[in-house]
């Protein structure tokens, strides 16, 4: 049985969908860039909650300290606090909802 020309397939080429990439990782630096990616994966998972609609309040561990404070933004590189104070996300060690 012929189909009519209306549902024929005329694209009948070879479609090369795949992408090409590379991953590489320096072993001597895999702790630090996990702990990193976590960290990274914990902020974007705090703003993309359901619970957060303008502030998040949140215990941070940097490198020198531990303090609780009240999340309302982020930058690529920074968090952005509800006293306008700046932390830099590459001190944080960890981050955790109160």
């Amino acid at each position: 049985m012929n189909l009519p020309k209306v549902f024929q397939n005329r694209n009948i080429n070879n479609i090369d969908n795949a992408q090409e990439y590379f991953h590489s990782v320096n072993k001597t630096n895999f702790s630090t860039s996990t702990s990193k990616i976590n960290v990274n994966d914990k902020i974007n998972r705090l703003f993309q909650s359901n619970k957060f609609i303008y502030k998040i309040k949140t215990i941070i561990k940097t490198r020198t300290n531990e303090f609780e404070t009240i999340i309302i933004g982020k930058t690529n590189n920074k968090l952005i606090t509800f006293d306008n104070e700046l932390i830099d996300i590459k001190d944080i060690i960890d981050i955790n909802e109160k």
